[in-house]
């Protein structure tokens, strides 16, 4: 604790002296206590507190011990001036968290951010940090001060429940929310650059005697194969979602009109490749299954200019498709 200068008091009275020694005593234990209590508070706080040059690449001036708890890092680290915080920035945030922080910056607005940081131990953990611009009484910036709360737990939770409402559990497919969602952003795409798009519907032929045959945990094993199988056949851009029970979808967006890269060539090779490969046998806990599949499809902008014309369009298709296999063997065959 650096103590306070005292005044030079040979000029003053005896009472006047005392006075002034008493006060400044008294500052000084006022200043002592408020160290303190400062830095009680600081080691209670389940956060990293900071402070750096209000600059890009500012030197940290300050920096909480909790801070090795939050990141495995010792405080003194980032003391030294050394290139910690680039280390421990997760590659793929440390673009973003720069923007961001120059973005603070410029406006000397108060900042918050969630980013992830990757421990020395391999482990990511996400780290909300909130910054403020502490002035002179001038206005001028004088330094950065702020606190790092670890978000994992919370983030983590929001990023399962995230996945949750976009995907199928089942199959982890996207589910039809998702698929609505690129289906729209892809038409906008097409109409802007003069492309098509297709969507592709389908049925799993007589799925329901494999429920009732060999009960519901063999018919999720067949929907999961399938799902497997759809999304293999399909090409790396198309997004394979899942409709519902045993019915799939497929768009293919940004293809080509020309001539040379005719879209209902695309959407036949792709439609065929799907079907080829859900009918092949596979193992199953109740013996080799073969399961086929009815396939509608429908492409914007030849049949029709919005989403719901195409997804119903292609219902339409699969469905008729559907009844033209009249075959007694059609949908899913034990084959040994």
């Amino acid at each position: 604790m650096r103590r306070l200068c005292v005044a030079d008091t040979s000029t003053m009275d005896t009472s006047d002296r005392a006075d002034l020694e008493a006060r400044l005593r008294d500052a000084e234990r006022r200043a002592f206590e408020a160290e303190a209590a400062y830095e009680t508070l600081l080691g209670q706080v389940p956060g990293a507190i900071y402070a750096y040059q209000p600059e890009l690449g500012g030197v940290t001036l300050a920096m909480s011990t909790y801070i090795e708890e939050l990141l495995g890092v010792p405080a003194d680290r980032f003391l030294s001036g050394d290139s910690v915080w680039d280390e421990v920035l997760h590659p793929d945030d440390h673009e973003r968290a720069w923007a961001d922080y120059e973005s603070f910056l410029a406006t000397g607005q108060p900042d918050c951010g969630d980013y992830r940081y990757v421990r020395p131990d391999g482990r990511v953990v996400w780290i909300q940090d909130r910054s403020a611009m502490v002035r002179d009484r001038d206005g001028k910036p004088l330094l950065v001060q702020g606190v790092m709360f670890d978000i994992t737990a919370t983030k983590e939770m929001a990023l399962r429940m995230e996945h949750m409402a976009y995907h199928d559990i089942l199959t982890g497919l996207p589910n039809r929310a998702m698929f609505q969602d690129h289906l729209e952003l892809a038409l906008a795409r097409a109409r802007r650059h003069g492309l098509a798009v297709a969507v592709l519907f389908l049925d799993l032929d007589d799925f329901k005697p494999v429920n009732d045959t060999h009960g519901h945990e063999v018919g999720d094993m067949v929907l999961q194969h399938a799902a497997h199988q759809i999304r293999a056949a399909a090409r790396d851009t198309d997004l394979v979602a899942r409709q519902g029970g045993d019915e799939f979808l497929v768009l293919l967006a940004d293809l080509e009109v020309s001539d040379d890269h005719n879209a209902y060539a695309i959407v036949r090779d792709v439609s065929d490749r799907i079907a080829e490969a859900i009918a092949t046998p596979s193992d199953f806990p109740v013996g080799r299954l073969s399961v086929r599949a009815s396939i509608g499809n429908a492409v914007f902008p030849n049949e029709a200019g919005d989403a719901r014309t195409l997804l119903r369009l292609a219902d339409e298709k699969m469905y008729a498709r559907k009844r033209e296999r009249t075959q007694p063997d059609a949908g899913i065959r034990k084959l040994a």
